[in-house]
């Protein structure tokens, strides 16, 4: 998989990078990219350009396959695909920075804890940036201290286009450095120190994406909660920076809200609760229970161990017992549907019972049939309704009933064989069991 599709905070991390540059830019970005890396291209399509870089021979390299026509003398600002966690503030703050200067560069860098991989800052003794020696090369720079490029630079676009031309691979790496093009504008460069070092943290192996995970996780759990929601136990809580909430909802342990979820004020979720593109109104109560590509009105109730599928809509006030499974339905408003029943394809209406163990059965083993249940009707306990099937308005269907045909309002379905009671033979089966006990 190429580095910039790997997933952090549930989207590929080059989609981190390209939000802040359409954010702070009204051009249209673009991005280089490897040779034959369609699926990079692919995911990008609809942000940005694309243009190939035909060798992977470093970032000076990738900037000269900027082709001419996309080449400004204005301002270019140049981001690094695998260091999402920059804030916009940081590079807004950047881009003004090198307006007031009018240099032909500025820099962003940081002073991390541990600079161990990272390009260090040379400056002379007036202060002044004169160089970037990359972590490989530092060997002889005795001058090199803590000061750490962080990959993100503002270029006046006339003089940096012709210095590409003078690169060289005379390094570690035989590459062909971007940071070499700033010794080459003999001091005429401005730097902003970034006040989190880790906005300027690369990725470049998993162990250094599970901890860009926990940065970013960590500031979309500070912003929720400075914006009124109590997360009881941040260390066990997941949410991605898409996910919206509302005032005074409570996220309980080890729940996870994924993609571009959306809940109202004073919702109730967890513990265990896992929500991926899930759209709720207020005052929702979500127990142990796994929702996707849903949306659920105001007041509803989702019980532990529930699983509502993608396609379903759930009406204001609606109950969802334990154990339930909810596929591609619209559940009406104050309806019921109790535990360990599955509504699969069904139009279920207002105020509806839908009793203990109630399945519609969806698929005939060629296609999909819907089921439509009408306001106010009730089913029974284990009632089976084999689609497509229309059960009334205000009709009942008798528990343990397998309906096939529909049901008109207001009557009662009845399917079941006749009961038979056979007196004494409890007694009589027991008797026998213990003759076969003894001849054994």
């Amino acid at each position: 998989m190429p580095k910039m599709l790997h997933p952090l905070a549930g989207r590929p991390m080059l989609l981190h990078v390209l939000d802040l540059a359409v954010a702070v830019s009204d051009r249209r970005p673009l991005v280089v990219i490897g040779r034959g890396q369609t699926a990079v291209a692919d995911l990008i399509s609809g942000t940005a350009d694309s243009v190939e870089q035909a060798e992977p021979r470093g970032t000076g390299d990738a900037l000269r396959s900027v082709p001419a026509a996309s080449r400004s003398d204005g301002e270019v600002l140049v981001l690094s695909g695998d260091v999402p966690l920059l804030r916009i503030d940081t590079v807004d703050a950047l881009l003004q920075h090198h307006r007031d200067g009018a240099a032909a560069c500025t820099l962003l860098t940081v002073v991390p804890d541990d600079p161990t991989g990272m390009g260090r800052i040379l400056r002379d003794e007036n202060g002044g940036v004169v160089a970037i020696v990359e972590d490989r090369d530092l060997e002889g720079a005795a001058d090199a201290g803590g000061e750490c490029n962080a990959g993100v630079y503002v270029f006046d676009g006339s003089r940096l286009w012709p210095a590409l031309d003078g690169l060289t691979d005379a390094n570690a790496q035989g590459e062909y450095y971007l940071t070499d093009v700033v010794a080459m504008f003999d001091g005429d460069v401005e730097t902003l120190v970034a006040g989190d070092a880790d906005e300027a943290m690369g990725i470049n192996d998993r162990r250094q994406l599970a901890i860009a995970e926990t940065v970013m996780r960590t500031r979309t759990l500070d912003t929720l909660m400075r914006d009124g929601v109590t997360i009881e136990d941040p260390a066990t809580t997941y949410v991605d920076p898409a996910v919206r909430i509302g005032r005074d909802s409570v996220l309980l342990p080890m729940t996870l809200l994924r993609g571009t979820t959306r809940l109202g004020t004073g919702c109730v979720i967890g513990p265990m609760a896992q929500l991926r593109d899930v759209h709720a109104g207020d005052r929702v109560r979500i127990g142990a229970s796994a929702l996707e590509e849903c949306e659920l009105g105001d007041d509803v109730e989702i019980g532990h161990y529930d699983r509502v599928r993608p396609g379903s809509v759930v009406g204001d006030g609606v109950q969802l017992g334990t154990h339930a499974e909810l596929k591609n339905s619209r559940i009406g408003r104050g309806s019921r549907v109790s535990h360990f029943s599955c509504v699969l394809d069904s139009d279920v209406g207002e105020d509806v019972n839908v009793g203990a163990g109630t399945v519609t059965c969806n698929f005939d083993g060629v296609g999909k049939h819907r089921t439509v249940i009408g306001d106010g009707a009730f089913l029974g306990t284990d009632s089976i309704l084999v689609a497509p099937v229309r059960i009334g308005a205000r009709a009942y269907v008798a528990a343990g009933s397998v309906i096939t045909s529909d049901v008109p309002d207001g009557a009662l379905a009845v399917e079941r064989g006749k009961q038979r009671n056979v007196e004494g033979w409890a007694a009589r089966r027991r008797s026998q069991a213990a003759v076969s006990e003894d001849g054994a």
